[in-house]
C-alpha cells in the first residue's frame, strides 16, 4: 500500500528515466526547435532579399524611364537624361557610369523617320544572405532596366 502513495519529489525523479515521461518530451522538443531555428530563420531572410531584389529591379526601370522621358523633349541633353535617371533611381546609390543614354533607332510613322530615345540603367545586386551569395555566380545579381521612347516632335517633311 506504501508503494501506491509516492512523494511528487519521488515521481519527478523517476519520471527522468522513463522514455514516455512528459519531461523527455519537452527536452526533445527543445533540441528540435534548436534544430530548426537556424533554417527557418534563413529562409525568412532569403524571403526578404528577395523583397530587396524586386523593389530594386522595379527602381532600375523606373529610373530608365524617368530618364527617357526627360530624353524625349530634351533629346540632345545625354548628361540631363543621366542625371534624372540616377535621381529617381531612390535608394540604389546609382552613379552616371551605371546608365547609358541617347538616341535610338528611329522608328518610321507616316513615310517619316522619327528619331527614338534609349536610356539603359545597370545595377548590381549583392544579397545580405550569408548563404545565398555563395549560390550566385560571382555573389551579385546584375539588374538591368532599359526604355525606349518616341521624342515629342516629328521633323517636317
Amino acid at each position: 500500500m506504501k508503494r501506491l502513495l509516492r512523494s511528487p519529489k519521488t515521481l519527478a525523479r523517476n519520471d527522468r528515466f522513463n522514455p514516455g515521461s512528459r519531461s523527455n518530451l519537452s527536452g526533445q522538443s527543445l533540441v528540435e526547435f534548436a534544430l530548426l531555428l537556424p533554417v527557418f530563420l534563413l529562409a525568412v531572410v532569403v524571403v526578404f532579399d528577395l523583397g530587396r531584389a524586386i523593389y530594386y529591379y522595379s527602381a532600375v526601370h523606373n529610373a530608365a524611364r524617368e530618364g527617357v522621358r526627360y530624353g524625349i523633349v530634351h533629346p540632345d541633353d545625354v548628361a540631363g537624361m543621366k542625371n534624372k535617371a540616377v535621381k529617381y533611381a531612390t535608394g540604389l546609390g546609382l552613379t552616371t557610369a551605371n546608365v547609358t543614354a541617347g538616341l535610338g533607332t528611329p522608328e518610321t510613322i507616316g513615310g517619316f523617320p522619327n528619331p527614338t530615345v534609349k536610356v539603359t540603367v545597370t545595377y548590381s545586386f549583392s544579397p545580405a544572405t550569408p548563404l545565398l551569395d555563395l549560390l550566385l555566380p560571382g555573389g551579385t545579381i546584375n539588374l538591368k532596366g532599359e526604355a525606349v521612347m518616341r521624342t515629342e516632335a516629328l521633323p517636317s517633311p
